[in-house]
């Protein structure tokens, strides 16, 4: 069969000054020469910014430092060309681009000194914090983008990152994905040449980075990164596209004349005549023969500048020593939570105690079965509640209460949205979302099958004031997520100091029982409830499943809701509406004196088959969310009865019921009558359907963990 050409493909490159700053007068922005000597001083005092930093850094005084000598041009120029309220995203060498939009060298350098109030954004500025996790960041701006073009504004969201990232697979996730939801980004590549020491040719085939761009099928332009002038002629293009829906990834062609970080030693990679052939091409001082051939600068109006720099330089400095000599380390729990769990409050009451303890003194905590409504105040028995609360509740199945809820929130908040891998059309694997966008058309999307990318949107979307509930179609899957829930999702209140915050909602399906293929039948909840800054929550039944839904979308912090497969069509139980179960809370499903039954999610179910065939009187408590964890609760109840079974079906070694165990231990050892039981799944890879009844806690092995403890 005869081949043909489908696509054809050309890359623009922009120059507006040569490297002797002579214009090309057909392309010369129209600028005034105000704005042109503070885009000059604004280089200048990042050039000197460095050089000083470098110097303090030998010192001792501040840490690891990324200088962006050499590059001052290729983010000036682009963050010259956004209007106030536009976004930035940076990465973690873009203190050019920083100062540009108002940052101060207070900020920098306390950064540099490790202080996170020095990468909180600027009061009142649409700046992230810096990114350190290479090529992450680009998901932030796509999200932010979406949002943007979602609400009909002219704002747009440039990022940066340099040519090393562009070997990472979130990068081309964000293009892409900026591309499918016709985001309002602006994506700026400083091709700096090297990413720390491994050079352009090693990192690509590609003849360009900006021929990347024609992939997503969005706009790529290639700009001489060393001309002020051409960058911002180029950002200047691309914004007007991006408010068009049309993003655009700039390769501003530069080099970092400096080092990677005062960590590195570029001798060991590059030549001298490579760094003597870049020093003729500085970008400074072709902005200034520029300016100077204009009549907006004289060696006058240069001193003048230097000098001012050198007086900003000293006193951002000493401000910055000063906020480290006053910094106040308890402020480490500030930011964690928006509602930080009580654990974490007694932690914070000891280390400001100054005692020996890990914790404060265990309070005592009233037993309850952690409902939050008078729905939800008798476990799953409507007949041990009012009549009242039950008398119009509907009986759903699991994947219909959380379709209900769904459909409830998007109702009753506009800055709900609901997206990820099959939701609209296909109403979801499971059906949880169905007939949700016909009658939300606009806020429910399908998404590309890109699990890091649909979880890093979100973080985009929750900065620009959306709350995201995302679906990941297996929570196996999530794992291709981890970098942005574990780098950004969790820590973006915290990085930011409370002035970006993520209030979003993973779900994901979850844990044995489906028959499923590999990676669809995972339970590693544990490893997730480890990262501070994220909540954990699990369902059992219909009700929590709504109630615990709803508080998630509700709550200030980013929620992974994970919901039980086997569960979702098992039982019908009366559903209230505005049913809220309180992350943090556990229900007590039955009550009992000689045993306490610790369970979540489908375990909850298969212990209550165990309750069914053993003599003793067993107390069975149901977690809800494993983070935060009810402490309270559980270690009320083993008070009460003296023995605890644990139970889960993740592997054995490094499991939830670990830090169950750890939390009783902790709190009431000298109750304690018999060795705590663990009843969990092996330490072996979940197997494939043929062998997962024999890997799952059934009622069996439960009964006799119950039994053995009873008795020990």
């Amino acid at each position: 069969m005869p081949r043909s050409r489908i696509a054809e493909f050309s890359i623009e490159r922009l120059q507006v000054l040569d490297q002797d700053g002579a214009v090309d007068e057909s392309l010369e922005p129209d600028l005034d020469e105000e704005r042109l000597r503070e885009w000059y001083r604004t280089m200048k005092l990042s050039r000197r910014l460095d050089e000083r930093a470098i110097a303090l850094q030998r010192r001792g005084e501040l840490g690891t430092f990324a200088p962006a000598i050499g590059q001052e041009a290729a983010q000036v120029g682009s963050a010259g060309a956004l209007g106030d309220d536009d976004w930035l995203v940076p990465a973690f060498r873009e203190h050019p681009a920083a100062l540009a939009r108002g940052g101060s060298p207070r900020a920098v350098f306390a950064y540099a000194m490790g202080l996170e109030e020095g990468g909180a954004p600027p009061e009142g500025s649409r700046v992230l914090p810096p990114s350190i996790a290479v090529g992450t960041q680009p998901l932030h701006a796509a999200g932010i983008g979406w949002a943007e073009a979602m609400r009909g504004t002219e704002s747009v969201a440039l990022t940066y990152f340099g040519d090393g990232a562009t070997s990472e697979g979130e990068v081309y996730e964000a293009l892409n994905l900026a591309g499918v939801y016709g985001s309002q980004t602006v994506f700026c590549c400083q091709n700096n040449r090297y990413a720390i020491s491994t050079p352009l040719a090693k990192q690509t085939r590609a003849g360009t980075l900006a021929q990347k761009a024609i992939a997503a099928g969005i706009e790529g332009i290639q700009v001489d990164g060393n001309d002020v002038l051409g960058v911002y002629a180029a950002t200047n293009e691309a914004i007007e596209r991006a408010r068009r829906g049309v993003p655009t990834l700039i390769e501003a062609l530069t080099y970092r004349r400096g080092m990677h970080t005062t960590a590195d030693d570029p001798s060991v990679y590059r030549t001298t005549d490579e760094e003597a052939e870049w020093e003729a091409l500085d970008p400074i001082l072709r902005f200034e023969r520029y300016l100077r051939d204009r009549g907006v600068l004289d060696d006058e109006a240069v001193a003048s500048i230097e000098a001012g720099i050198e007086d900003d330089l000293a006193a951002g400095i000493e401000a910055a020593r000063d906020l480290a000599e006053g910094a106040d380390p308890e402020e480490m729990f500030e930011y964690a939570y928006g509602e930080p769990p009580r654990y974490l409050d007694r932690q914070r009451e000891a280390f400001a105690a100054g005692d020996d303890r890990e914790v404060a003194p265990a309070e005592s905590v009233a037993r309850g079965d952690g409902a939050g409504t008078p729905a939800d105040a008798a476990g799953d028995d409507p007949t041990a509640a009012s009549a009242d609360a039950f008398a119009d509740a509907d009986r759903l199945n699991v994947v219909e209460a959380i379709r209900t809820t769904l459909r409830a929130e998007l109702e009753r908040d506009e800055d709900v949205l609901v997206y990820g891998q099959d939701v609209g059309v296909d109403g979801g694997v499971f059906r949880a979302t169905q007939g949700l966008l016909d009658a939300f058309p606009g806020r429910v999307h399908d998404a590309p099958v890109a699990e890091a990318g649909i979880v890093g949107l979100g973080v985009g979307l929750a900065a620009a004031g959306y709350r995201p509930v995302a679906e990941i179609q297996f929570s196996g899957f999530t794992f291709q997520a981890f970098a942005q829930l574990h780098q950004h999702v969790s820590r973006i209140r915290s990085r930011s100091r409370g002035r970006v915050t993520c209030p979003m909602v993973v779900r994901a399906p979850y844990g044995l029982g489906v028959k499923a293929l590999e990676h669809h039948s995972e339970s590693y909840e544990a490893g997730y409830a480890h990262v501070p800054g994220l909540k954990v929550a699990i369902p059992s039944t219909p009700r929590n499943a709504a109630g615990l839904l709803r508080a998630a979308i509700r709550d200030p912090d980013p929620v992974l809701f994970f919901e039980p497969m086997p569960l979702y069509r098992a039982i019908r139980r009366p559903v209230p509406e505005e049913s809220v179960v309180p992350l943090g809370e556990a229900r007590v499903v039955e009550e009992g004196t000689d045993v306490t039954v610790v369970a979540w999610g489908a375990m909850v179910r298969e212990a209550e088959r165990a309750l069914e065939a053993v003599d003793a009187s067993v107390e069975l408590i149901d977690l809800q969310s494993i983070s935060p964890l009810d402490t309270g609760t559980v270690v009320d109840s083993v008070r009460e009865t003296g023995r605890c079974v644990v139970v889960h079906e993740a592997p054995r070694t490094g499991g939830f019921a670990g830090e169950v165990t750890a939390r009783i231990v902790d709190e009431a050892t000298w109750h304690l009558e018999a060795p705590i039981e663990r009843v969990t799944g092996y330490d072996v890879p979940v197997p494939l359907p043929a062998r997962e009844d024999s890997y799952r806690p059934d009622a069996g092995r439960i009964g006799a963990a119950i039994e053995r403890v009873a008795t020990a």
